[in-house]
C-alpha cells in the first residue's frame, strides 16, 4: 500500500523536562517541513498520526463536527461543533 502523504522521514528530540520537538521532513525539501512542539510523549505520538497516517474511519467527520454528539455534550466535552460554532 503507498503511503498517503509527502514526509520522508520524521526526527523527534526529548528534552529533560518530558516536551519533546518533532520534525516531519518532505520529500519537496525543507521549506515544507513541518516542526512543531509537543507537551508529552502521548502527543508526540498524536503528531505522527496525524501528520503520517489515514484517518480512522469516521475521524475526519468527527473532526469537522459531524459526531453526532449533541451540543450540549459536544460543547462541554470540548468537541469541535458542526461548522465550526463555539
Amino acid at each position: 500500500m503507498a503511503k498517503k502523504h509527502k514526509f520522508s522521514h520524521t526526527t523527534v528530540d526529548h528534552h529533560k523536562d518530558g516536551s519533546h520537538t518533532v520534525t516531519h521532513h518532505h520529500e519537496d525539501g525543507p521549506h515544507k517541513d513541518v516542526k512543531h512542539a509537543v507537551q508529552s510523549h502521548d502527543a508526540m505520538m498524536d503528531s505522527m498520526m496525524d501528520h503520517t497516517s489515514s484517518p480512522n474511519p469516521g475521524e475526519a467527520e468527527a473532526d469537522m463536527g459531524q459526531h453526532a454528539v449533541p451540543p450540549a455534550v459536544a460543547g462541554p466535552a470540548g468537541l469541535p461543533m458542526p461548522g465550526g460554532a463555539q
